[in-house]
């Protein structure tokens, strides 16, 4: 490639040396259109072309490298981050504005500032750590403003904000802070609690539900976390370390069925109050009155019967109610057959009304477009209602003219009805 290259270089008067050919042949990966692109650039500002004229073009026109995150970080809060120019700390920033931010809050702290000197207190590391937490959560103010209210002008401010002050204030050694913690740039620990707290709101919110349905609380989402958990936990598990297996699973299971409380609700309860550095809540429960507890919630569970406060259909209907029905927990045979029949027998006159109605309004629909066509048509129709009712049967409209429907004419006239001429002629001679 290099010596195709050198003779179009003399066909084109140009003075390139070999060298400098095979490191634009090697630079290009083979791309023979790239490297006589490359040439003609040159070319227009010089006549002799070294290997540093090279290699300067090829830096300078040199295709943007995919670089990682912790890339980035590692750019930014290495010895040489100092030396970085604006532009590039930047890019660095910019390369993925979403988790860059995330680790340099992640690791900031762990950074000892090469530009402090001797520092035996440790009270210029601290200041200059508050100075960076105090820019991280400006940028985090930036971030909100961007991606809520889509205030894009404002990215390379945060940036500024979330990544180039801190890694500009810390840059440094990398140390670590706990014994036999890895001396690398952690993930962002960001993501995980966030995921985590959704999946408690989640749980949380079923729980809240099913405390509605009981009808024994009516409190808030909030309340119940922050006043009220801590209470229902120790009235679950407090009578299965202290009463004696039968009374405390007897008392355990009514409360729940009080309460409307699931087993799900009871590891939801138990996963929500778990605390670092603090006991399990099931500990001092034995294994075997965890079983006891299982078995009979489990056999209760046979005879409860849950409505649920959504629209959906309730057993033996045909059809979801169109009203919400209110959430309760009721045992069966107390006189529910008499409000379900009552209740069904209504839904089913309201369905089967609404159905005619409906009915009825789609033949008026199409009538109504039938006659709008033959009228464009130029065909006058008339029409004669006599009785509508609840039948759905349509009227014959007339044909052209005034006369009788073709129908009307072959349909043959009943006893004792005087419609047709015959039947008034055999009369009058009857008479006569």
């Amino acid at each position: 490639m290099a010596k195709r290259l050198m003779q179009i270089a003399n066909a084109e008067g140009l003075q390139v040396n070999q060298i400098a050919l095979e490191e634009l042949a090697e630079r290009v990966n083979g791309d023979m259109r790239m490297a006589i692109n490359q040439l003609q650039y040159m070319s227009l500002s010089m006549s002799v072309i070294k290997y540093d004229d090279v290699r300067k073009r090829l830096i300078s026109s040199g295709k943007d490298e995919d670089i990682s995150p912790f890339t980035a970080v590692d750019k930014l809060f290495g010895f040489d981050g100092g030396k970085l120019k604006m532009d590039e700390r930047i890019n660095l920033s910019m390369s993925d504005p979403d988790l860059v931010p995330l680790l340099i809050q992640e690791n900031y702290i762990n950074y000892k500032p090469s530009s402090i000197g001797k520092d035996d207190n440790g009270v210029k590391r601290m200041s200059l750590i508050a100075h960076a937490a105090e820019s991280i959560s400006n940028g985090d103010i930036i971030n909100v403003q961007i991606r809520r209210y889509r205030q894009w002008q404002l990215s390379q401010t945060g940036s500024l904000s979330s990544c180039i002050i801190p890694a500009a204030l810390l840059h440094g050694q990398r140390e670590i802070l706990e014994q036999g913690e890895r001396n690398f740039n952690r993930f962002g620990g960001w993501l995980g609690r966030n995921s985590t707290m959704g999946k408690n709101l989640r749980l949380l919110e079923d729980f809240h539900v099913h405390l509605l349905a009981s009808r024994e609380s009516n409190l808030g989402r909030e309340t119940i976390r922050l006043d009220y958990l801590t209470l229902i936990l120790k009235r679950l598990t407090d009578p299965l370390r202290v009463l004696p297996k039968d009374e405390a699973v007897e008392n355990v299971v009514g409360f729940m069925n009080s309460y409307s409380i699931s087993q799900e609700d009871l590891a939801t309860i138990v996963e929500i109050s778990k605390f670092q550095r603090h006991t399990d809540p099931l500990d001092g429960i034995p294994s075997v009155v965890k079983a006891a507890l299982t078995r009979a919630y489990n056999e209760a569970s046979k005879t409860r019967m849950v409505r649920s406060a959504d629209l959906v259909p309730l057993p033996g209907m045909k059809k979801a109610p169109k009203k919400r029905v209110a959430a309760m927990l009721e045992p069966p045979g107390e006189g529910i057959g008499d409000e379900n029949g009552t209740v069904l027998a209504e839904s089913e006159e309201e369905n089967t009304s609404d159905k005619e109605d409906l009915d009825d309004a789609a033949d008026g629909e199409k009538l109504q477009s039938k006659l709008q066509s033959l009228k464009s048509k130029g065909i006058q129709v008339e029409m004669e209602i006599r009785d509508m009712g609840k039948s759905n049967t349509k009227k014959t409209p007339r044909g052209r003219g005034k006369g009788e429907p073709a129908s009307a004419e072959k349909k043959p006239a009943g006893r004792g009805r005087a419609g047709s001429g015959s039947a008034v002629k055999a009369g009058a001679k009857r008479k006569r």
